[in-house]
């Protein structure tokens, strides 16, 4: 059997799609962690966008394979995150941004020392994914086995080490799974999310903002597994049939709400309150949190004052409408 036909029924198995082989392989009560990152074109360490997606098994345990593949999809959870230092910055040159364009809830604005222990939070409470930014939140249900799913995860990780996120030393994971790989590609041909998605019968809209990406990845992930249980060898079948130059990816030019979390500070609003509603980890007294919010501020400080984008000029960060509640990220 392929490697990628074997992946497959590992995930299928994991899904409960067929019944357990009892192989050491497959991982039990596992919580499916998707990420994607965007990176500014001009400097690769620097990122901009951070998506991520969800799916615990525990939410699709009434399902099976004559379920239907939007009552699985409608199980995923979904959150976007922003930091605030690099609001300033788009891709345009090589692949069109859509940093504003999250289709599946808030985007979260935060601040770049945050970002490492948002993380953090999302792999190890992954089922908790709304609570994330939210460091002021308890997190239960510790110990689950997370699965970290990417598309090109190689890619991905090197991203996530650019904000201090190592994933071998920052998160317990049980095994990472490729879409690259369970369509059957590799690093000498390498399978685009846009044609996988087209060979899978979806029609995404707003690719390259993080959390879409790392949203239609996740899809794309549950989809081959139902598709190959219903009509096995289909996936690949399917993707040979995408061949020559892909139509252009739709867009839409709606903006997402916005929420800011962690220390970010929502404009015009005085640090006090928004600390006491978003903010992050100890009481405002603890040395180390003052140390950090310090920290925080003077970034966003060096960046509004120097921020830079493509063409060199200098401008602002953007004025932002107030949300209309403070919120943690989307769940």
């Amino acid at each position: 059997m392929a490697h990628h036909q074997a992946q497959l029924k590992l995930l299928q198995q994991m899904l409960s799609l067929v019944p357990n082989s009892g192989s050491k392989q497959v991982i039990n009560d596992a919580v499916f962690v998707c990420i994607d990152c965007e990176a500014f074109e001009h400097a690769q360490q620097k990122i901009t966008e951070i998506g991520i997606a969800v799916l615990d098994t525990r939410d699709v345990a009434d399902l099976d394979g004559n379920s239907t593949e939007e009552a699985w999809l409608a199980k995923i959870k979904y959150a976007h995150y922003r930091p605030v230092e690099y609001a300033h910055l788009r891709n345009k040159s090589f692949v069109k941004g859509c940093p504003e364009q999250f289709n599946f809830g808030p985007s979260t604005w935060v601040h770049l020392v945050d970002v490492k222990d948002v993380l953090k939070r999302a792999f190890s409470h992954p089922a908790q994914l709304q609570q994330a930014a939210n460091f002021h939140s308890p997190l239960s249900d510790p110990g689950r086995n997370v699965i970290y799913v990417a598309h090109g995860a190689s890619n991905d990780n090197a991203y996530m080490k650019q904000v201090g996120f190592n994933m071998a030393a920052d998160a317990d994971v049980s095994r990472t799974m490729d879409t690259q790989v369970l369509a059957g590609g590799s690093k000498k041909s390498s399978i685009g999310l846009h044609r996988l998605l087209l060979s899978l019968g979806m029609t995404p809209v707003n690719l390259h903002n993080a959390g879409n990406d790392a949203a239609y990845t996740l899809q794309a992930f549950v989809l081959m597994a139902l598709k190959d249980f219903a009509v096995p060898g289909s996936v690949s079948a399917n993707l040979a049939k995408i061949v020559g130059k892909l139509p252009p990816a739709k867009q839409n030019p709606r903006v997402a709400p916005q929420v800011w979390a962690g220390t970010a500070v929502a404009p015009d609003e005085p640090d006090e309150s928004n600390t006491k509603a978003v903010s992050a980890g100890p009481p405002a007294g603890d040395k180390v949190e003052r140390r950090r919010r310090k920290r925080a501020v003077r970034a966003a400080r060096r960046a509004d004052g120097s921020a830079e984008d493509a063409g060199g000029g200098q401008r602002s960060l953007p004025s932002f409408n107030r949300p209309s509640a403070r919120a943690a990220p989307p769940g």
